[in-house]
């Protein structure tokens, strides 16, 4: 069903079951993708499930790139909606 080629380092998006994951190993030689999903747990799929997957290359989720605590300068505006990012060195 997908066309998409899986790249390290990319997020997919699963638009059957609404799930993000970061493509973070490939190994063409056993067959396998590793993806770690927005909340950091690691998964795999075969290149037959891969293949099957209705998926659509898009940005990392808010979720993963949101800082968990403001620093001290931005604890005073953390009702204004400014958010801290965090580089994960992907782009």
């Amino acid at each position: 069903m997908s066309d998409i080629k899986a790249r390290e380092g990319q997020w997919y998006a699963d638009r059957v079951h609404h799930e993000f994951f970061l493509v973070i190993a490939i190994d063409e030689s056993d067959g396998l993708i590793d993806v770690r999903d927005r909340y950091g747990d690691i998964d795999e799929f075969d290149l037959d499930e891969w293949d099957s997957m209705d998926l659509v290359v898009c940005s990392a989720p808010t979720q993963w790139w949101q800082d968990e605590e403001p620093d001290a300068e931005g604890a005073e505006d953390a009702g204004d909606g400014a958010h801290h990012f965090k580089s994960s060195g992907t782009t």
